[in-house]
C-alpha cells in the first residue's frame, strides 16, 4: 500500500467521529390481557441505563443536562414504570384504546398525552458535538432490542431531536434490531397500517409515519462506524452545538404485531448514535 493510501485511509478515520448511547429496559409481564390493547396487563420496567464509547478524539459526547458534564457515560435515573399499548403520530399527543367490539376492533380512543409517564417510558438526552459540524446518525450495528419476534414488531423508538435549526420528530420501528420471523399479526383497528391522530371530533386515524431504523444508520459494529450509502442524518450539529434528545419507547397499540402474543417478554434495548463530520 502507497504512503498516499495509508494517509487517505487515516485522513478518513480521522473523519469519522462514533458515540454510542446504551439503554437499557428490562420488562416483564405481571398480568394477563383479554384484548390486543392488553387493558387489563402492566410491563414492569427496571433501571434504565445510557452510556456512550467513542473514538479517541471524537467529538460526539453525551450528558444527562444541557450544561453537562459531558462525559463517555451517563447513567439514567432508575426508573419502575409501567409500560400499556398507545398510539401517536407525532409523540405529541397520544392515545389509548377505550372500547373494542366484539370482533376485537378498537373503536374509540382516549388522549392520554398527560399521562404519558403511565403508559412509556420516557426521558432525555443530551448530545454535544466537537470543533466541526457533525451529521448525527442511528448506529444499528451498536443497537439492540428484544430477541423475541412478537414483541420486536410491535415496539416503537420516538426520537424528539431540538437543535438551533428546529426540532425534528423521528418514530422508528426496531424490526431492524432483530428477526421478526414467526410474528403473529391480526389487524385491530378499522383500516390497516394506522395510528391514531388528533381528529376534527377529537380522534382520527392516519398513515403510520414509522421508518425503519437502517434508512438513518450508519454501518459498522464496532467503535469505528463507516458512512451507509443513502443513508439519512437524524440531525446535524453545528460547531460545539447541543442537542436535546427526548426518546419515548412504547408498543404501538395499531400495530397488527402488537396483540396478546406480545405480552410476557423481555426487552433489553441498546440505543447507540453514530457521527460524521458534516
Amino acid at each position: 500500500m502507497s504512503t498516499s493510501n495509508i494517509k487517505d485511509i487515516l485522513s478518513s478515520r480521522r473523519r469519522m467521529v462514533a458515540a454510542a448511547a446504551w439503554m437499557l429496559v428490562l420488562v416483564a409481564a405481571l398480568s394477563a390481557a383479554t384484548y390486543a390493547w392488553f387493558s387489563n396487563s402492566r410491563y414492569t420496567n427496571v433501571t434504565p441505563v445510557a452510556h456512550t464509547v467513542s473514538d479517541e478524539g471524537s467529538d460526539l459526547q453525551i450528558g444527562l443536562s444541557a450544561n453537562g458534564p459531558w462525559d463517555t457515560t451517563a447513567t439514567l435515573a432508575a426508573a419502575d414504570k409501567t409500560l400499556y399499548p398507545i398510539s401517536t403520530s407525532d409523540l405529541s399527543r397520544f392515545w389509548r384504546g377505550t372500547f373494542q367490539n366484539a370482533a376485537g376492533i378498537t373503536t374509540d380512543y382516549a388522549d392520554c398525552t398527560a399521562q404519558l409517564d403511565d403508559y412509556a417510558l420516557s426521558g432525555t438526552l443530551y448530545l454535544k458535538g466537537g470543533d466541526s459540524a457533525l451529521n448525527v446518525y442511528l448506529y444499528q450495528g451498536q443497537m439492540s432490542v428484544t430477541s423475541d419476534p412478537q414483541l420486536l414488531a410491535a415496539l416503537r423508538l420516538g426520537l424528539v431531536i431540538t437543535t438551533r435549526s428546529g426540532t425534528q420528530t423521528h418514530i422508528f420501528t426496531c424490526d431492524d434490531l432483530g428477526s421478526t420471523a414467526g410474528a403473529t399479526s391480526r389487524r385491530t383497528t378499522a383500516q390497516d397500517g394506522v395510528v391514531v391522530a388528533v381528529g376534527a371530533s377529537g380522534w382520527t386515524y392516519t398513515a403510520d409515519p414509522a421508518r425503519a431504523i437502517s434508512a438513518y444508520s450508519m454501518d459498522g459494529t464496532g467503535d469505528t462506524p463507516t458512512a451507509r450509502a443513502g443513508a439519512t442524518p437524524i440531525c446535524t450539529l453545528t460547531a460545539n452545538e447541543v442537542a436535546s434528545v427526548r426518546y419515548v419507547v412504547y408498543m404501538e397499540g395499531c400495530d397488527a404485531n402488537c396483540i396478546d402474543e406480545a405480552q410476557a417478554r423481555d426487552v433489553v434495548l441498546q440505543l447507540a448514535f453514530a457521527a460524521a463530520k458534516a
